[in-house]
């Protein structure tokens, strides 16, 4: 899809700078992954951002960090009004229209002044004259040359029209964490992998971006074709290839009063004459991939049907090895037995959706079957052990 026609770059741009501006590379990023369809993005072109859509308008917006320790959005920040300034000068050199455009004011974790909190607010006409009231008296108290003042003659110089046009149709964002928009973005992803495909996505804008410009082509990326491309990476690159435990292993403690419980899986490994070390450890692997389950499920790393699906293979697998225990192993003592069933069952390798699983996790999932009498350990545990 062609993306929408822009218009000539602004004065105030200079795209090859980009490389430098690591919070206009996350706000370009943002925007490509949260706008609609047919839409296009581009770096220091008109705007650091620039929000093109199809029908001609465009939101521009001004980002600015506060890591130099000065305030970018107090009252007479020079770089907020100059920004004013720049837009000022970019609808009349550019002959856009203020009344459909976007100007937006993004700054990393700060508060705005009385001004720029009164320009956010104002929705109508009528608060975009008395914000402009506002904003002339300002430039009157300012000595002529210095500050804020020349960006602030830039900007009023436009004239009432423009300038009102500007201030109602301009809003003021402050975020702590600019990535944090990017990480609500792919909340469908594991949590342990969101920061990697972040970062990757981010990388992907940045290269794609310069390979425009050393083309020398409009600084523009259609939203829909990169998101394409990010999605594609996603399933090429997986960086969330091993699942991660949720919890550490269980203190004795909370061991203990399990095994004080006797919950049925417990009572099925007595039921061969299981050692401590093998009933502390069934307890700690069932505990460990109980949780592991739900915190998979609500964190999306796993569609929650594939748990149904792994314990099917492990049913099977479990049938498997009872009938090669039998054949290989006839005159075994029923404990022994069990014993032996369980261990092989226990070292089962098996992936879940194609990742790696902790090492305790499936014999936690075959104690979980246990619980539920699916699988058991005594050649006789339907009868041992009959519907509770």
């Amino acid at each position: 899809m062609p993306i929408p026609t822009l218009p000539r770059a602004a004065k105030s741009s200079a795209p090859a700078q980009y490389l430098g501006f690591s919070l206009q590379q996350v706000r370009l990023c943002y925007y490509l992954l949260s706008v609609a369809d047919g839409i296009a993005v581009s770096l220091e072109h008109i705007d650091d951002v620039g929000v093109h859509r199809p029908d001609g308008t465009a939101l521009f917006e001004q980002a600015k960090s506060t890591l130099s320790g000065k305030n970018p959005a107090s009252n007479k920040s020079e770089e907020l009004w100059k920004t004013f300034g720049n837009w000022a000068d970019t609808c009349l050199d550019s002959n856009i229209d203020p009344s459909t455009s976007e100007f937006r004011y993004y700054v990393s974790d700060t508060k705005a002044g009385a001004l720029l909190t009164a320009i956010s607010k104002a929705g109508s006409p009528a608060e975009a004259e008395k914000v402009l009231k506002k904003i002339k008296e300002l430039f009157e108290e300012c000595e002529t040359g210095t500050g804020c003042e020349p960006h602030l003659a830039r900007f009023l110089k436009a004239g009432d029209a423009v300038c009102c046009a500007i201030i109602q149709h301009c809003s003021f964002h402050a975020e702590a964490d600019p990535v944090a928009a990017i990480r609500d973005r792919l909340n469908v992803l594991p949590v342990d992998a969101i920061d990697d495909f972040c970062a990757a996505a981010i990388g992907l804008a940045v290269d794609d971006m310069d390979e425009l410009i050393r083309q020398g082509q409009t600084p523009a990326i259609e939203a829909s074709a990169f998101r394409k491309r990010f999605w594609a990476f996603v399933r090429k690159h997986n960086f969330s290839n091993v699942l991660t435990p949720s919890i550490d292993a269980p203190e004795p403690q909370a061991i203990d009063r399990t095994l004080l419980g006797a919950p049925l899986f417990v009572r099925q490994l007595n039921a061969i004459e299981a050692s401590n070390i093998m009933l502390v450890t069934a307890v700690s692997d069932y505990m460990r991939t109980t949780a592991d389950k739900v915190k998979w499920a609500d964190d999306g790393a796993v569609y929650a049907d594939s748990f149904s699906e792994l314990d099917e293979q492990l049913v099977r697998r479990h049938l498997l090895v009872c009938d090669e225990v039998d054949d290989t192993q006839p005159v075994l003592a029923v404990p022994d037995r069990g014993r032996r069933v369980y261990r092989e069952c226990s070292n089962t390798g098996m992936p879940l959706e194609g990742q790696t699983l902790p090492s305790y996790f499936i014999a936690g999932a075959f104690n979980c079957l246990a619980q539920t009498r699916r699988v058991g350990w005594h050649p006789k545990y339907l009868t041992l052990f009959p519907p509770e």
